[in-house]
Formats: C-alpha cells, sequence, structure tokens
C-alpha cells in the first residue's frame, strides 16, 4: 500500500494559527511616523571582575531592565574574559541586574540611552563574593567546566580533559550519569535509548549507530553539550532516558576570526580541525572543516556452554580486529539580519565516514568428553562508506514587545550508505588439515531521505507568566538493500544465497503539536505543557511480499516545578511522559550472517516503549561550592530490549523482542569544590536499582540488579596559563534482562599551556593511563551461557595544537532552536 504524507488537523489549525499571528503582528494599523516606536540602535557593554581576587567572570548573567514598567528589555552571559554586550536596545532609561552564583547581586542605575550617544559602557563592574541569589535562572555548578540549568547541565567542552585529541565519545565518558560501551554507543543512567541532537536539531543518520556519530565530531568542535534528563515538550517525545544535545562552535563576532588546531596521537591517529567566521553589518557567514584519521586494533574472546538432554558442547572463539576509520566534516553557512526583528540563516553540512575492518575469527567446538567436534577459521574484511549531505533553512522574528518570538526551520538530510564484506571460512578436520575454505561476499546499500518541518511561538503575558507553541513533522524515507553471494567450486560462479537477501523499506511520519505554558508565584516557579504525537509508518519486505502498518496517536505531558527555599538553595519537582519507537534496525528482518554461529535480526513486528519519569531535586551552594541532588524514578512499559535464542546446530540469534515493563530509581549527586585558585574538584555519584520484568520471552520472572557511577575531575594550576585535569571514572556491574556487563574502569590525565596572549595552546594528554578500560560480560538463556571479554587499544599519548585568530572567544551568542532564553522562564 503506497503511503502517502498527511498532515493532522491539529497541525493545520496550529500553521494557521501562527501565520494570522505574523500577518496581525505585520499588518496591523499603522499611525503616524511619530507614534512609531524609535529604532533599536543602543548598545550596552562592560566587563564583570572578581572584587576579591580580580578574576574575570565568566558565565555571569546581565538582565536589562526598562525603568517605567520595570519590563526585561535584553539580556546576555559574560564571556571567559568577563565582558559582556547588549545590542539592539531602544532609547530609554534602563538599570542593569548583575548577577553570578557565589557573588552578590550589583544593581547599576541610572543607564539612558539617548539616539544622540546610542553605546553606553557601564566599565568595570565588580561583584563582592558571598552566598549568592538565585533569582537568575541561570547557575554555575563548576564555573570552569560545568553549568546546571533547571531542566539541563551544561558541560564546557573547551575545559574538558576530552577536548585534547578526543572526539564526542571521549566528552561523553566525562559526563555525569553518561556511561560508554566498547562500541562508542552512550546510556544515560543505564538506558541506551538517548535522543542526540546536534545544535538542537536531528542528525538525520538514522542509519548508523550513536558510536560512529560521536566518533564523527572532534571534540575541538563542540562548545557544549547539554544534558536533558526530564524534556519538556518542547522536544520530540522520543528517547525514554533523555535528550543529549551537543552544540557545536559558532561564532558571530564583528570581522574574522577562527581557530586551528591540530592533533597527533599513537597508533596513527590524526585529528584536524579549522573554524573560521567573518561578520559584517547584516551578514555573518561562518565555514568549518574537521577530520579524524585513525588505525587501531581490538580482541575478543567468548566462552559458550550449552547444555541440553541430549549433549553439552563448549565453543571457544577468539578474534582480532584490525580496524580504520577517516572521517571528513565540513558545514558553510550565513546569517542574514534582515532588520531589527528578522534573521534568516542557511546552513550545510557534508560529511563522508569510512570504515574498514579485517578480522579473524577462531572457533572451537568441543563435547562434554573434550573431544574437537569442529574447528574453523573465518577471515573478513569489511568496507563501509557513509556519505550525509544536511541542509537547513531557519527563520526567526522577534518583537518590539521582549520575549515574544516565531521561528520556524525546514531540514532535509540526504544520506547514503554503501557496505561490502568479503568472508573466507576454513574449515579444519580433527587433525587440523585444512579443508576448500567457503568464500563468500555480500553488500549492504542503504538510502535515507529525511525531512523536517517545524515552528514554535512565544509570547510573554501581562501577569508575568508565558505561553509557548508549535509544531513538527518529520518524514524519514528508508531503503535497505543486503545480499550474500557463495562461491560454487562446482560451477566455478558466484551463486546468490536467497536466504540471505533482503529488501527492506521503512516510511515513516510523525507530526506533532504542542503547548506550554509557565508562570511564578514569588518564590515558586512551574511551567506545564502538552504534546501530541501522530505516528503513521508503513514496513515492507519487498522479497517476502510481506508489509507491515502502524499508526497510532500518543499523548506527552510534562510538569516543571521550582521553588527557592533560600537564596542559596532551592528544589525542583518534575515529569515527563516519553516513547522509544523501533529504530529500522530492530525492524529489518535482514539475518547478519557476519558471524556464522552467532547470528541477527530485526523484528518488525516491534512496538513502541513507553517511560513515565518523575524527578525531585535538590541544590545548595555556598561561596564557589555547591552540591546537587536528584531522585529519580521511571515506570516503562513494552519495554525493547536484546534478547538471544539457542537453534539447532549450536547457533545462537540475536533479535530484539517487547518484555513486559521495568522500573528502576536512583539517587544523583554532583559536588562541586574549590580548594584554592590552584585546585577545584568536580565529583558525580549515580546510584539506582533495576527490576526488569521479561517473563513472556526470557522465562524470568525479573532481572534484578543494583548499578553505580562514580566519576572525579580534578583541575590543579601548577602556575600561569598552566593546567593539569585528572579524569577518573568507574562504572559498577549491570544487570540487564538476559545479560551481566562487569565493572568498568579507567582514568585519563592532560596538560595544557597557553602563550601568546591566550592565542595558542599546546595539550598534553594520555587516555586510559592504567589500560584498564576492558569490557567483560555474561549473556545466559535457555540451553546456554556466554561468558565475553573485549578490548580495544585505549591508551593513547595525544599531542595537540590549537591556534585562535582576532580572540575567538568561547561565548554562544547565537540562540539556538528556540533553547535561548537565560533571563526568564526558558530555563525550564
Amino acid at each position: 500500500m503506497k503511503l502517502y504524507l498527511k498532515f493532522s488537523f491539529t497541525t493545520l489549525l496550529l500553521v494557521s494559527t501562527l501565520f494570522v499571528a505574523e500577518l496581525f503582528a505585520q499588518g496591523r494599523p499603522q499611525g503616524s511616523q511619530s507614534e512609531m516606536p524609535p529604532p533599536a540602535i543602543g548598545i550596552i557593554k562592560g566587563r564583570i571582575l572578581d572584587e576579591i581576587s580580580g578574576k574575570p567572570i565568566e558565565y555571569g548573567t546581565i538582565a536589562l531592565i526598562r525603568v517605567r514598567d520595570s519590563v526585561l528589555a535584553g539580556g546576555t552571559i559574560s564571556d571567559p574574559q568577563g565582558y559582556f554586550r547588549i545590542e539592539q536596545l531602544r532609547p530609554g532609561r534602563y538599570f542593569a541586574r548583575v548577577q553570578f552564583m557565589g557573588f552578590e547581586t550589583k544593581i547599576v542605575k541610572d543607564i539612558s540611552i539617548k539616539p544622540a550617544e546610542p553605546e553606553i559602557s557601564l566599565g568595570i563592574i565588580k561583584l563582592k563574593p558571598t552566598a549568592s541569589s538565585l533569582a537568575g535562572v541561570e547557575i554555575s555548578a563548576e564555573r570552569e567546566m560545568m553549568v546546571n540549568n533547571l531542566d539541563k547541565k551544561i558541560i564546557n567542552v573547551d575545559k574538558s580533559i576530552a577536548s585534547i585529541g578526543g572526539s564526542a565519545v571521549d566528552v561523553m565518558q566525562n559526563i555525569p550519569s553518561v556511561t560508554v560501551d566498547v562500541d562508542g554507543n552512550v546510556s544515560l543512567r543505564g538506558n541506551s535509548n538517548i535522543t542526540i541532537l546536534v545544535d538542537g536539531k536531528p542528525t538525520g543518520l538514522a542509519e548508523i549507530s550513536s558510536g560512529d556519530l560521536l566518533q564523527q565530531i572532534p571534540a575541538t568542535s563542540i562548545e557544549t553539550i547539554e544534558v536533558i534528563t526530564n524534556p519538556s515538550v518542547r522536544y520530540d517525545a522520543e528517547g525514554t532516558s533523555g535528550i543529549i544535545n551537543i552544540v557545536l562552535k559558532k561564532r558571530s563576532l564583528q570581522g574574522l576570526n577562527g581557530m586551528f588546531s591540530v592533533t597527533a596521537g599513537t597508533g596513527d591517529r590524526y585529528n584536524t580541525s579549522v573554524n573560521l567566521n567573518y561578520r559584517k553589518n547584516k551578514v555573518n557567514l561562518f565555514a568549518g572543516y574537521d577530520n579524524r584519521l585513525g588505525r587501531f586494533n581490538s580482541t575478543g574472546n567468548s566462552e559458550r556452554r550449552t547444555f541440553n538432554d541430549e549433549m553439552s558442547s563448549l565453543l571457544f572463539q577468539d578474534q582480532i580486529m584490525r580496524n580504520n576509520r577517516d572521517m571528513h566534516s565540513f558545514n558553510a553557512g550565513f546569517d542574514y539580519i534582515l532588520n531589527d526583528f528578522n534573521t534568516l540563516t542557511f546552513t550545510y553540512q557534508l560529511r563522508r565516514m569510512s570504515f574498514g575492518n579485517r578480522g579473524d575469527n577462531t572457533s572451537l567446538t568441543m563435547n562434554e568428553l573434550n573431544d574437537t567436534m569442529r574447528y574453523f577459521n573465518r577471515y573478513s574484511e569489511s568496507d563501509r562508506n557513509i556519505s550525509s549531505n544536511n541542509y537547513s533553512l531557519s527563520y526567526k522574528r522577534t518583537f518590539s514587545k521582549k520575549g515574544k518570538e516565531l521561528s520556524a526551520d525546514f531540514i532535509l538530510t540526504d544520506n547514503e550508505m554503501n557496505g561490502d564484506q568479503n568472508i573466507t571460512q576454513t574449515e579444519f578436520t580433527r587433525g587440523f588439515d585444512p579443508l576448500m575454505p567457503a568464500l563468500q561476499l555480500s553488500s549492504s546499500r542503504n538510502a535515507n531521505m529525511m525531512y523536517v518541518i517545524q515552528a514554535n511561538f512565544m509570547n510573554p503575558l501581562p501577569n508575568g507568566g508565558r505561553i509557548e507553541t508549535g509544531f513538527k513533522s518529520t518524514l524519514k524515507d528508508l531503503k535497505m538493500r543486503n545480499d550474500m553471494l557463495e562461491y560454487s567450486y562446482l560451477t566455478s560462479d558466484w551463486v546468490l544465497n536467497d536466504n540471505a537477501l533482503n529488501n527492506f523499506d521503512y516510511l515513516e511520519q510523525i507530526h506533532a503539536v504542542y503547548g506550554i505554558y509557565s508562570g511564578s508565584y514569588k518564590k515558586f516557579k512551574y511551567q506545564a505543557g502538552l504534546r501530541a504525537e501522530q505516528l503513521i509508518s508503513e514496513s515492507d519486505i519487498i522479497n517476502a511480499s510481506d508489509n507491515f502498518d502502524l499508526s497510532y496517536l500518543s499523548l506527552f505531558p510534562s510538569v516543571h516545578t521550582l521553588y527557592e527555599i533560600t537564596q542559596s538553595q532551592q528544589m525542583s519537582v518534575s515529569y515527563s511522559r516519553r516513547i522509544r519507537r523501533p529504530h529500522n534496525h530492530h525492524l529489518n528482518p535482514y539475518v547478519d550472517y557476519s558471524d556464522s554461529l552467532n547470528i541477527r535480526y530485526g523484528n518488525p513486528k516491534l512496538k513502541p516503549e513507553f517511560i513515565n519519569s518523575f524527578e525531585l531535586g535538590y541544590s545548595n551552594f555556598w561561596g564557589k561550592n555547591s552540591i546537587n541532588s536528584t531522585l529519580f524514578y521511571r515506570y516503562t512499559t513494552g519495554v525493547i530490549d536484546r534478547i538471544v535464542y539457542l537453534l539447532d546446530g549450536g547457533v545462537t540469534a540475536t533479535t530484539y523482542e517487547n518484555l513486559a515493563s521495568s522500573k528502576a530509581y536512583g539517587l544523583e549527586l554532583i559536588g562541586n569544590r574549590e580548594f584554592s585558585a590552584m585546585l577545584k574538584a568536580n565529583a558525580n555519584l549515580s546510584f539506582f536499582r533495576s527490576i526488569i520484568d521479561g517473563s513472556e520471552v526470557t522465562g524470568l520472572e525479573a532481572a534484578k540488579g543494583n548499578m553505580w557511577t562514580a566519576k572525579v575531575n580534578l583541575t590543579i594550576i601548577p602556575l600561569k596559563n598552566a593546567s593539569i585535569m585528572i579524569a577518573g571514572n568507574y562504572r559498577s556491574p549491570e544487570i540487564e534482562a538476559q545479560e551481566r556487563d562487569e565493572a568498568v574502569y579507567f582514568a585519563d590525565i592532560a596538560f595544557r599551556y597557553d602563550f601568546w596572549k591566550n592565542k595558542a595552546s599546546v595539550n598534553l594528554r594520555v587516555s586510559d593511563i592504567f589500560d584498564s578500560r576492558r569490557f567483560d560480560g555474561e549473556t545466559w538463556g535457555e540451553g546456554f551461557s556466554i561468558r565475553s571479554s573485549r578490548k580495544m587499544e585505549s591508551r593513547v599519548l595525544y599531542l595537540g595544537f590549537s591556534y585562535r585568530l582576532n580572540n575567538y572567544k568561547r561565548q554562544r551568542e547565537r540562540e539556538r532552536d528556540n533553547q535561548n532564553s537565560e533571563i526568564e522562564m526558558e530555563e525550564f
């Protein structure tokens, strides 16, 4: 059945509402010229310093308030040198409120912007350290590395140890409550279903794993990482454990500025990054190029015991892999400021990724009497190439009324993935003499088109509240083609294996509308919202003439509240309902025979899983120290999990099934301490208990287990312009429905020195100092148990150099994807 793009009535209604609102805003009757508001030409600038140490204050909050009606007229945050600048201000009388956690609030009065004097300098503003007020919405948990907003943690990657020669995967390893597996895939509080955004937008790379995507992004190109554990309905409902938003560097400073970096690591690892920006008047141009070239080896082994009424057996497998990856990314675009209220942005990104693997897998099967039953070697050569083109067109309109804003985006992503694998399997006799090898050639050809259109409208209310509404429609069209050829010695020709042939098409539409209301009463702030998402999907297994259609409407509420107990303490409560929809790889029934004794395939009958998430948070700040604690509880129905079965012939099959439910609850603690100007520490401890009910599939009544993670980051400043950073990570054993992963622990160390007036830096880093990062685990099921171990080359020495052209400041000045408000209620 052909599936056509459909828009729900509610989506059309919302689009019409936004369009009418815009026409009304632009087309209302105009009075005389004297009635027109004066042009926004004013500029306020200055610098914030610590009164005691004289050091600049980064992330200080500056709010500019109009005297006549106490309306917020503008705001910003200070850069790493303490400088700030607020533009597009109308003539009038104002006062400024300057705040930063751990310091007294300062009010700067008698600020007058006149047409004859449009630019005002407030000079140096010194803040006195004390127990600071929480009236500002952005607070700093550790001013050098991490900033806490009410609903998310913001990690400054430039201050992270992983920015030296690392990728986004390395950055994730040092983020609170985030763990990374051997393939680079991330989990948050033990749940791997995370939505990953780049600059607040979907990546469009549906056919590759999160590990492949994160390895492609150099740490040097990342501005910040935002971790959102309980998102509001402004975000897509996909991602049961939350959202990780990777904010890339992009500048809008006047003139030409840029940053260049190059890093080399042991084992043929090379990274290069170039980012340039040029702004003049109303036009801002930006472009960047990054690459990651690497060669690395890995080893693995497993021991599988099978037991039944007839005969038990033991399978030993040893694997040696030689891997290489070449990744290149180019992006370019421009911002065009049409006038004081309208801005147009266009961005293009090109990605090229190549993965090559050469592997030896030796398998030995023995019976219970230790007699050899089968012995063979499987050698494989595989190459995978991904090409991605992403186009984004954005429009933003502001109004004379502060906080009122309309934004819209159109995103087009065109991806292709081509993969080939050459397998030679050699069987040996009981006397270990080789037989004629079996030869296989397999290929994959995948294409993915994704279209996204979205709009968001925010409008402050006279009572101090705010209404926000928007819509989003996403269309994904995936085509996957897989086949396998086997060589026939009888005919001296390649023969198609019909059982391995798979042509799979997947078409998915998601249409969403949402509404949010935010308000406050004295020290109490609150936000409530509702999101409706309509899914329409169709899966076609072409060679089997089979298809699966699915269509359903889901509602996703969210509630966030905050109460300021004292000036230095706050408590928050939040709730959200989210969903995990089966990925195309989960659905595709194509059988992967790359390991003939351990095959894999998807399940086209999978249903989505739903989660209800609750959080209770408490924060306390004193001076430059802080502690943040969060109690969380998650209840999930229809859990999508990986299930392993034992088939005839000693073959295990891995697929995906819906389990009944799961529960997870725990406590997360984040502490920050500045012992002195030379020593700072950041620590994170997360403990939770997981209970999985998989009785319908696994035969187990419940899988229960406790898990905890601990992370410590130390920054030592032995002398001016130099710093030493040490990071330690520990993840305890983890239990899933059929699996137990053993503990993982490792430590990194890095040194950084800035020179040439802080324009240049040299970096030295050693990852996994003790070479302890390995992944051991156990899998069990009816009639079998498996113990496995994998080890990557993780101890690497990196040496890097970076240079900033024209004081390339680390300040995010452009608002991104409706997450742009640091002053009012947008922090929810």
